[in-house]
């Protein structure tokens, strides 16, 4: 999943659909071990680091199948979070920032890939 955030932070179609987010910050939590990723995203930019699960910042949690199938559009933001797949430690604008941030890093990488389809 660290890979993949990376990566991401290094594609343009990916930082184009994230133009325009409000800038936010999340401890993105992996329920079934003991990892987690200081995420950071909003207005074109992304950044992902590892992190301790016990770190600071506001968690989200979700198991490792929730949080690749969010980040590789097999699984709807809305329907991950209003159906608690991935619970928000924080608060409600937190939970609506990640759910607003995962709908446009999906967006991205349909554009990317896209975009490499037609190369």
């Amino acid at each position: 999943m660290l890979r993949i955030l990376t990566q991401a932070g290094d594609t343009p179609a990916v930082l184009d659909a994230l133009k325009g987010a409000a800038d936010g910050r999340a401890l993105l939590r992996i329920t079934d071990g003991a990892r987690a990723i200081e995420f950071q995203a909003g207005d074109g930019r992304l950044f992902a680091e590892a992190a301790e699960p016990k770190g600071k910042g506001p968690k989200v949690d979700a198991t490792a199948a929730t949080w690749l199938g969010l980040l590789g559009g097999t699984l709807k933001p809305w329907l991950a979070f209003t159906r608690g797949q991935v619970v928000c430690r924080a608060g409600l604008t937190e939970l609506r920032w990640m759910q607003q941030i995962a709908e446009r890093l999906q967006r991205g990488y349909e554009d990317a890939r896209r975009l490499e389809s037609a190369r």
